[in-house]
């Protein structure tokens, strides 16, 4: 009675010929159309549209009915904006070492202006459920542009933790390699940078049943990168004590982070990479384990480095195969960036290099097996030492101290080389 009555979207027709009468259609065209349905119904499919279901039964015989024009609407906007999970409006950067895709400053989106939040379809209460979650996301972050406090210097100091919410968790599984999780989290203000050097390491913290649980990671996100910071890491048990922290924080969790050492690399545009006041041409990189992040962090760093330098008025000088790195680990399983380097190498041959080694290899491995020696140092990064060389170290502990030993016998003088243990 209410949609009847009291809005008029209903009408009462006594018989077809009413229905006729009322709606415009002739009344054969009706009847035949009535008796296509019903044959439909019988045969349990229309040919003429596929359709299998049919919910009620309509005879030319009946009597009293309640018709409505039914009329095509805008219901729901399957497609719009591409936003990140901070609610902002991305755009596409070709040609980039890392990532497709950059926030447009100071532009936020929510709702269905927006498109692929929901996945190829949609559920019912999706498009009220979108406005208020990223509504308040997009309200949340557009107010944390006014941020200013770290603003210049950056939002992580060595001196002191720092809170930080969680973003997002991605699994990375297909982009960087087996049991690998993307976790990035929000810096306080939207277009704040971290204030970290290339090289520089961070530790998170967290307390988890009583315990105060703390790791330490090198991030994957570039230092310039605005509101954000990544860091990649094993969510199994080889990932240390931290990942029960990790597995528990849900977006919107807070954990304290601090900027610790690390090499603090400097990439001067028209002039090159220094690190403490001497360039740097080659590298060589020792990972074990899941040692390798850092490794990623300046490899990338230095390909968007060459990508730039390609298109200054005053380029720098590059020498050719300038990344070489030796990655060891147990087993293939504990290889968890292997995907990542592999496409490194496919994109970049002629500047980046790797030779994986395994001390427990499986059937049909080709690569390198047993334990990195001198005379894999020899062959597979710079040799012999040189001034423009800078060897970069990072594992598990007795890993760090038995390869600067192989360096020291290879005639490497400390300047030439740094593990990542001398600053945890």
């Amino acid at each position: 009675d209410f949609y009847k009555d009291r809005l008029g979207l209903f009408s009462v027709a006594t018989d077809l010929a009413d229905i006729a009468s009322i709606t415009g259609c002739p009344l054969n065209t009706l009847m035949k159309t009535i008796n296509e349905y019903a044959d439909a119904e019988q045969q349990g499919i229309c040919k003429k549209t596929r359709k299998v279901v049919f919910p009620s039964s309509i005879s030319v015989n009946d009597r009293e009915f309640l018709i409505a024009r039914v009329t095509p609407s805008i219901h729901y906007c399957m497609g719009g904006l591409n936003i990140n999970a901070a609610a902002e409006v991305q755009e596409i950067i070709p040609g980039k070492v890392v990532g497709s895709h950059r926030h447009i400053r100071r532009l936020f989106a929510a709702g269905e202006v927006t498109g692929g939040v929901h996945g190829n379809n949609r559920l019912g209460g999706n498009s009220l459920l979108e406005c208020v979650v990223f509504g308040r996301i997009a309200g949340f972050r557009a107010a944390a542009l006014n941020q200013r406090e770290g603003f210049d210097s950056g939002c992580l100091k060595e001196e002191e933790w720092t809170l930080v919410d969680l973003r997002e968790v991605r699994n990375t599984d297909d982009k960087y390699g087996r049991n690998t999780r993307e976790y990035r989290f929000n810096l306080n203000g939207s277009l704040q940078k971290t204030g970290l050097k290339v090289g520089q390491f961070i530790a998170i913290r967290g307390e988890m049943d009583g315990e105060m649980l703390t790791g330490y990671y090198s991030p994957i996100t570039r230092p310039d990168d605005e509101g954000v910071i990544g860091i990649l890491c094993r969510p199994d048990y080889k990932g240390g004590p931290i990942v029960k922290l990790l597995q528990y924080i849900r977006p919107g969790s807070y954990i304290e982070m601090k900027a610790m050492g690390g090499l603090k690399l400097e990439f001067l545009p028209s002039q090159g990479v220094f690190w403490k006041g001497r360039r740097i041409r080659k590298f060589g990189f020792l990972a074990g384990g899941t040692g390798v992040s850092p490794m990623l962090q300046i490899s990338r760093e230095y390909l968007n480095f060459l990508n730039m330098n390609k298109a200054s008025k005053e380029p720098v000088d590059v020498q050719p195969n300038a990344l070489n790195m030796l990655y060891a680990a147990e087993e293939e399983n504990d290889l968890a960036f292997l995907k990542a380097l592999e496409n490194l190498e496919s994109d970049y041959p002629l500047d980046f290099k790797f030779y994986p080694l395994l001390n427990q290899p499986p059937m049909g491995w080709t690569e390198g097996i047993g334990f990195v020696t001198e005379t894999h140092i020899k062959a597979h990064l710079p040799y012999p030492p040189c001034d423009d060389q800078l060897f970069v170290i990072c594992g598990p502990q007795i890993f760090e101290s038995i390869m600067c030993k192989h360096l020291q016998s290879l005639g490497y003088s400390q300047e030439w080389y740094y593990a990542y243990s001398k600053d945890v």
